[in-house]
């Protein structure tokens, strides 16, 4: 079994390997499902992550821009890439977090800060959904 140091490292391997043009369609293809996935009109909150367009993530910026657009209700909230962010203390009806790697019991494999597992500890209501690629799927655990 791989540490999640070597998980990691070959998974930002692959992400960052994937064209700009590949990210952008399967960013918009994720974005169409999880829009189609979520009553939006009964969301007030909610927390999305910033994408780093280097680092290969599953785009969020336009996901973002559809979401505010459609239902401008909705208070949405996105951190910095600042590592010494302090941790929201609002609580969200629905999170959306960046997903490295993850697994069939849907543990999360991150980038290894801690930020994610630290601010979900605290939202036990919150709906919880990660964006990820499907290749990014880890058999063993």
């Amino acid at each position: 079994m791989k540490s999640k140091r070597e998980l990691r490292r070959e998974l930002i391997a692959v992400r960052r390997a994937v064209p700009p043009d590949e990210v952008a369609a399967k960013s918009a293809a994720i974005a169409d499902t999880l829009l189609e996935s979520v009553n939006w009109a009964a969301i007030r909150t909610l927390h999305i992550y910033r994408s780093v367009d280097d680092w290969g993530e599953v785009r969020t910026g336009p996901l973002i821009a559809r979401v505010r657009a459609a239902w401008p209700q909705i208070e949405v909230t996105s951190p910095t890439e600042a590592k010494d962010q302090p941790i929201p203390t609002a609580s969200f009806d629905v999170i959306v977090v960046p997903v490295l790697g993850f697994d069939l019991d849907r543990y999360r494999l991150g980038l290894g800060g801690g930020f994610y597992d630290r601010f979900l500890a605290g939202q036990a209501s919150a709906a919880k959904i990660g964006l990820s690629y499907d290749w990014a799927f880890v058999a063993e655990g």
